[in-house]
């Protein structure tokens, strides 16, 4: 059985594609929904550190256990967890996978990401770019209580996919 090719990318691509992001759609507005109010997040300045788990990429190019490769498009999701361990939240991420060294190895061991933290008060928007999984993010934004953020944060992330634990760290310092 032969795929239907449209402006190079076969009917099965496209498709995959299109889930991806209808998933993540949904996961947007579900978690917003389901979000508990575990602790309070100051909004108006200091340091939040919250802890990911259950952290996964799904990248509907590759084949799991296949390796990423430059150009490959994908999407992070976890739940997010207080200092206590308790669930306060989702991450929903974006990620291209790119090249951390041109010309040397020709792999992709870093990627840019866009983030969002679903939190019981409001989102925080974060981007930035990020290799072998460690990066300082720029905050660009949020909506209710963090409507008008900024400030960075450090994250650390160890995808299951990428032979990590499914855990993750994030040091948010916000300013007012």
């Amino acid at each position: 059985m032969t795929e239907l090719e449209t402006n190079g990318h076969s009917r099965r691509s496209v498709l995959k594609r299109g889930l991806v992001l209808a998933a993540g759609a949904v996961g947007l507005s579900a978690a917003g929904g389901t979000a508990r109010a575990a602790t309070k997040l100051d909004a108006g300045g200091g340091a939040i550190r919250l802890l990911g788990s259950n952290w996964r990429l799904v990248t509907p190019a590759r084949a799991a256990g296949e390796a990423i490769q430059l150009g490959d498009h994908g999407a992070v999701y976890g739940d997010l967890l207080d200092a206590r361990k308790r669930a306060i939240g989702q991450f929903y991420g974006s990620r291209l996978a790119i090249q951390a060294m041109p010309g040397g190895h020709v792999r992709a061991d870093a990627s840019v990401e866009v983030h969002t933290f679903v939190l019981p008060t409001g989102t925080l928007i974060g981007m930035g770019t990020s290799v072998l999984g460690k990066a300082v993010f720029a905050i660009v934004g949020g909506t209710g209580a963090y409507a008008n953020a900024k400030g960075s944060y450090a994250a650390t992330q160890r995808l299951r996919e990428l032979g990590g634990n499914g855990t993750a760290e994030f040091d948010l310092t916000l300013s007012s």
